[in-house]
């Protein structure tokens, strides 16, 4: 389709040492940031983190693994944020060496250091090395199935097959969006492969593992009324569709930021013409672009969040580390030299933010990072406020509220377990504190004082049950420039 890549032009990097050299230096730059960033947890890193207290099969709004990781990460380091966060960088390391290997197999020496390369500086990697989230499990699997397929085509082998429904049984518990693998992977088979690489019984192994892996978050799901099922197809469920080319726009400039703006148009060029080619860059199209597609789709009926097509990146570095290393055009090469550097900046100034708490030199008129910053400060003053006033519960109204302040309220020790809730006005529960948290749900004994943490200075417009509700004070704390946040303290008997 295009005439300007040729295979037979050898293109050399660098060679292993410097790259893997690379690899672990911009992963413990990471570590470090972590350990040194003023940047405090986000609502769902908090919440993850509150999910790892109770190891479980399954969460109200997420499949278990995310939660596993930072139990395992804190039983040993402790509850500060950088070892809740500590797996994302490491996690993203092995992202590339996976992404090396596979592209090395599938293509060569050179694609694989290229597509090492092209991961670790790429927006998602520099700014998922930082935060914690369900991503990042789910791109580590979703790698490793990829390349145990590869494998599997070479062999055609059933204990080959066998691994790659183990890790892509790992995926779906790490996010439900493992599914598109599953899909598209199977599409390909049925138009491209049809038992030629790999036979109906290999295929039929995959499943049945896959399978197997996930059932235990199915199970535990069955046992909690599909909670996170439902939780899921409600996010997508397009019963209200809004059409709305803005939500399009958004979504596809954010792929910009995600994947990088350079490497996103190369991907862009390239793709219709991989579908042309050999097995594996078929593949690596299939699996991703069509995301792509359905996500643009799901963002102009309803909306969509940047991060929801990040699978698709996995095959577009195998895809960009294949065309580089084969093309000869300079045109292509010096596209990609530029779009890799922008990169490399880019993530070097996501770095910078994460160590200092500022996008300095950047003025923002909405700085996000006013988001998470200055509650810790705020719990050590609501804690204070706890034992003056001889409490027995504290309330909080927001979701936000609740997940942050959980955490930073029972970060040294175990005080406050089961002692913080939250009131709402919902029928339905909408998250997991309204599910088990709920302050209109749990037994209260007469005459016992609770603490009610407000973001406005209103307490008349909900009803708290209570004899009396007695101001206490306001409690403030500075977050970025002249930003300050302030919640105000509430103190009531139960009737």
């Amino acid at each position: 389709m295009l005439s300007l890549w040729n295979k037979r032009e050898s293109f050399i990097l660098l060679n292993n040492p410097v790259v893997l050299f690379i690899l672990i230096t911009i992963t413990i730059l990471r570590m470090y940031s972590l350990y040194v960033s003023p940047i405090e947890l986000s609502v769902d890193e908090a919440q993850y983190w509150h999910w790892s207290r109770n190891i479980d099969l399954g969460y109200f709004t997420k499949p278990p693994l995310i939660a596993w990781l930072i139990g395992f990460s804190t039983f040993i380091f402790g509850n500060e944020e950088w070892a809740v966060r500590l797996f994302a960088p490491i996690t993203h390391l092995f992202i590339s060496l996976v992404l090396w290997t596979t592209a090395k197999h599938a293509f060569g020496a050179n694609s694989g250091k290229i597509a090492a390369l092209i991961w670790i500086f790429t927006p998602a990697a520099s700014l998922g090395g930082f935060i914690i989230s369900t991503d990042t499990p789910l791109l580590l699997f979703w790698s490793l199935s990829l390349l145990f397929l590869l494998i599997s085509f070479r062999q055609n082998s059933s204990f080959i097959s066998f691994f790659v429904g183990i890790f892509l049984g790992c995926a779906f518990l790490s996010k439900y969006a493992a599914l598109y693998f599953l899909i598209f992977f199977i599409i390909w088979w049925l138009i491209y492969d049809r038992s030629t690489f790999l036979s109906i019984k290999n295929i039929l192994i995959i499943l049945f593992t896959s399978f197997l892996i996930a059932s235990t978050n199915l199970y535990w799901n069955y046992l909690n009324d599909f909670v996170t099922v439902n939780h899921t197809i409600s996010n997508a469920n397009l019963s209200k569709i809004t059409l709305n080319y803005n939500n399009v726009i958004d979504f596809l400039s954010s792929q910009f930021l995600v994947f990088g703006p350079l490497l996103f148009l190369l991907y862009l060029l390239v793709i219709m013409d991989s579908l042309f080619k050999n097995r594996e860059i078929t593949l690596f199209a299939l699996i991703s672009f069509p995301i792509i597609i359905l996500i643009t789709l799901q963002s102009f009926l309803k909306i969509a969040n940047a991060n929801w097509a990040v699978t698709a990146y996995v095959g577009a570095t195998l895809i960009i580390s294949y065309y580089l290393a084969s093309t000869r055009s300079t045109i292509f090469k010096i596209s990609f030299y530029l779009g890799l550097f922008l990169n490399i900046v880019i993530s070097i100034y996501i770095l910078t933010i994460t160590i200092n708490g500022s996008f300095y030199p950047l003025n923002l008129k909405s700085n996000p990072l006013r988001k998470n910053l200055g509650f810790e400060k705020l719990a050590s003053k609501i804690h204070d406020t706890y034992k003056e006033e001889k409490v027995s519960k504290i309330i909080f109204e927001k979701r936000g509220d609740i997940s942050r302040f959980n955490y930073y309220l029972n970060k040294q020790d175990n005080e406050l377990v089961n002692k913080i809730f939250i009131k709402t006005n919902s029928v339905i529960p909408g998250n997991f504190y309204e599910s088990s948290f709920n302050y209109n749900l749990i037994n209260k004994t007469e005459g016992e004082k609770i603490l009610i943490v407000k973001s406005i200075p209103d307490i008349k417009k909900t009803n708290y049950n209570l004899n009396e509700i007695k101001f206490i004070k306001s409690i403030t704390t500075k977050t970025v420039q002249n930003l300050k946040r302030t919640y105000y303290l509430y103190v009531g008997e139960i009737r």
